[in-house]
């Protein structure tokens, strides 16, 4: 049947960036480096912190003077902010924020974070120290997912057609802000090393004389 050639209609669309927004970028050394002094500092009996936490980590410690760790987490969660409402549309978050909690884990070989989420409403992770005998353990491993020391997020109901994890095998710097109530988890590793990442929860307030980790602004 001879058939008659058209052009091809042009048909317009869009699609949905959906999924929770899951923010990376890289701290400068400076910043590491005061994470890192104030864990020495904290690293005692008692600071100790698991009682709060999910992790099978035998050394996790409350930061006791998370100021220090505010006055540079700011600049950051600014641009979580230009970020988010890039991504959702202007106007949706306030840069107004609280923090809740503020932690330093060591992580050891054997040692891992289960599958869980936090009571908050953003949650952050920073690697200020990641050993280079973690990233050849991880290069060398065969499988599907990151390999030892990678952490995952997962979302929705794990449909193959749709993309519901992200894995990433983090690196020094790296910082990862992400909504709290997003599941994730972190993979045990071999290697005879300590990785070292710093974690804290944050409250979104609504109150627009707030600024910053709950301080009125002035008038």
């Amino acid at each position: 049947m001879k058939q008659n050639k058209k052009p091809m209609q042009e048909i317009k669309y869009n699609y949905f960036h959906w999924g929770p927004f899951l923010f990376h970028t890289k701290v400068l050394p400076e910043h590491c480096k005061i994470v890192l002094t104030e864990g020495e500092r904290c690293r005692k009996k008692e600071n100790k912190y698991n009682e709060n936490l999910a992790g099978h980590i035998k050394e996790e410690y409350k930061l006791d003077n998370p100021q220090l760790i505010t006055d540079f987490l700011v600049k950051y969660l600014e641009a979580y902010t230009v970020g988010y409402n890039k991504w959702r549309g202007e106007g949706s978050m306030e840069p107004n924020f609280r923090l809740a909690s503020l932690w330093i884990n060591y992580m050891k070989a054997g040692e891992f974070n289960p599958p869980h989420d936090h009571g908050a409403d953003l949650s952050f992770v920073l690697f200020p120290q990641v050993p280079e005998e973690l990233r050849k353990e991880c290069e060398a491993f065969e499988g599907t997912m990151r390999g030892p020391g990678g952490i995952c997020w997962f979302y929705g109901e794990g449909d193959r057609s749709a993309i519901s994890t992200v894995h990433q095998f983090p690196e020094t710097g790296d910082l990862f802000i992400f909504p709290a109530r997003l599941k994730h988890w972190v993979f045990p590793f071999k290697s005879d090393v300590t990785r070292i990442s710093m974690s804290g929860n944050i409250m979104c307030e609504q109150d627009s004389r707030m600024n910053y980790f709950g301080k009125k602004k002035e008038k």
